[in-house]
């Protein structure tokens, strides 16, 4: 008959952490003020971890009266502390945890190559913490992508913004984004977004880094090194913004007095496929992303649509979004295209089962 001790293992082991006694090595966490010194086992770090085994061995560290002295400015005292009771006694515990110390334990698992603990925790930010993406985006997106150890994250955080890219675009930040990562969604078909509102988001974004402020309500005022700046910034994002899905209305009216920052022939391409959509142009037509059909109204967006579908189902919690909706809906009739008389509303929605009005008071 075998039995388990495990945990009187693991609680005895973590009594040599809290107690210090017999210890031979003395880390050095953070750095400066925040600097704090804490005590451990070489024997024991080595034994669970194979970046200590080489951290610790004869060949690389350093004793000062028989005990080693480890320096890890780059990871907090705190988070040090959350490792080496890991390592101790196998145990994690996050429900006193912020998400913003669970993805510095994140960053510092991944430095320490302690494989299993990052596997777990990113498995938990996905299960329990999904709030903290909508909290702070652009710091979580920039994390899971500088590590290789974060894919499982990374995807989740791909996948929800594509859903609800709001969530990014709103973010306070958002102008700190790398570029690199607005490419990557500017890339992405699942981006669930008008064209029209990407371009205003990564305008946004370009000048925010334009070296003085300027005022897009007043671009007679600009100079052409202004507008020259602006495409320097720009030219690598232009590429890959959809913009033959834009209305010609809306492209007039919020693209068209940015022209000089575009390339001459993708210009000309744009112009041409309004006034002809049947000439094919010079530069490749990106696809219409998916899940992402136009919606021809002037009072709603398709985010209403969402939310209409959810009160046609009497769901009172969890609402549809713009991928999960069960339901198309089709432009029967809108006054200001039909005209307003009675008969033709009849002539256009009689004997066309299921249909909802929408006005405008």
């Amino acid at each position: 008959m075998a039995e388990n001790f495990l945990l009187d293992l693991s609680q005895d082991i973590g009594q040599l952490l809290t107690t210090g006694d017999g210890h031979d090595l003395i880390i050095q966490a953070g750095e400066g003020q925040n600097m704090k010194e804490l005590i451990a086992h070489s024997l024991i770090l080595s034994a669970r971890s194979t970046y200590f085994k080489t951290a610790l061995s004869k060949e690389w560290a350093k004793k000062e009266n028989g005990v080693i002295i480890f320096k890890k400015p780059n990871i907090s005292p705190e988070i040090m502390e959350l490792i080496l009771n890991y390592l101790y006694t196998g145990l994690v515990n996050f429900d006193k945890q912020n998400s913003v110390k669970v993805l510095k334990l994140l960053v510092a698992s991944d430095e320490l190559n302690l494989q299993k603990l990052s596997d777990y925790i990113q498995t938990y930010l996905i299960d329990n913490q999904a709030e903290y993406l909508k909290n702070d985006p652009v710091d979580v997106l920039q994390i899971t992508f500088r590590y290789e150890s974060c894919e499982g994250l990374r995807k989740f955080c791909l996948d929800s913004i594509c859903e609800e890219p709001k969530i990014l675009f709103e973010s306070p930040k958002f102008t700190s984004l790398e570029k690199d990562l607005i490419i990557l969604f500017l890339k992405n078909n699942e981006l669930e977004m008008e064209e029209i509102e990407i371009w205003e988001f990564v305008l946004k974004w370009a000048l925010a880094r334009m070296s003085t402020q300027h005022n897009v309500d007043n671009l007679s005022q600009w100079t052409s090194s202004n507008f020259e700046e602006l495409e320097k910034i720009l030219h690598d994002l232009i590429p890959h913004i959809r913009w033959f899905q834009i209305p010609s209305k809306l492209f007039w009216r919020k693209v068209n007095p940015f022209k000089s920052i575009f390339p001459k022939q993708l210009y000309e391409d744009i112009m041409g496929y309004y006034c002809d959509p049947d000439t094919p142009p010079t530069n490749a037509i990106l696809p219409l992303r998916r899940n992402l059909s136009y919606i021809d109204s002037v009072l709603i967006e398709r985010d209403h649509l969402s939310i209409i579908a959810s009160w046609i189902d009497k769901k009172e919690e969890s609402f549809y979004n713009t991928r999960s909706t069960p339901y198309s809906f089709t432009l029967l009739y809108r006054a200001s295209r039909d005209g307003f008389e009675a008969a033709k509303f009849h002539e256009l929605c009689d004997n066309k089962g299921s249909t909802i009005m929408i006005s405008k008071l």
